[in-house]
């Protein structure tokens, strides 16, 4: 949901009536759009909890760095990385099956590309932890090329042509994390 200035009026007021220095502090300000952040800060809420965004970003990176993957690496070598994670969700359904109804198709996709970004639980699996390792070994043997990244990763593809980062896996997948906490980092810069 996105941030609504307007309902917080009557609280952002009484804070300013306060003889102490205090803030608020908000929960679930993920996937806000960036004007939103600088609203919560003039508002008053000065620590913003970030979560499922981040998690979701760096998915975000490594699905990308997995289809870079399925097309410069040799199948037999591949991580397989969604595989990986998909049946690991599925032979421990704990930490999603809860908070995703629908159908099997629906819950699939909601698995894969919902806001809660249930997956961040399964990031520590063994498993899971290893087909990571797969996929950024087999693309730190071979150069992405730039125009491959340019579809997969612009932003960072960007960044790797300005020479702000490095082109190996690590550094795309790091850029892509703080590109989210880039908009809360322009939010809280004191003016």
């Amino acid at each position: 949901m996105n941030y609504d200035s307007a309902k917080a009026a009557q609280l952002a007021a009484w804070l300013r009536t306060q003889p102490e220095a205090i803030v608020f502090e908000a929960h679930s300000t993920d996937y806000q759009l960036p004007a939103a952040y600088l609203h919560l800060v003039r508002d008053g809420f000065a620590v913003l909890k970030v979560g499922p965004a981040v998690t979701f970003a760096m998915r975000e990176a490594l699905e990308a760095l997995e289809d870079i993957e399925s097309q410069l690496i040799g199948a037999a070598q591949r991580s397989r990385l969604s595989e990986v994670l998909e049946r690991t969700m599925l032979s421990e359904p704990e930490n999603w099956l809860p908070y995703y109804a629908g159908t099997a198709e629906q819950q699939k996709l909601l698995r894969r590309y919902s806001y809660s970004d249930r997956v961040r639980y399964y990031w520590g699996r063994p498993q899971v932890v290893a087909a990571v390792d797969r996929l950024v070994k087999n693309l730190s043997s071979v150069t992405i090329p730039e125009s491959m990244l340019s579809r997969y990763l612009p932003v960072q593809y960007l960044r790797l042509r300005e020479k702000l980062i490095e082109g190996d896996p690590e550094s795309l997948i790091v850029d892509h994390i703080r590109d989210v906490l880039r908009d809360y980092a322009a939010a809280c810069v004191i003016r």
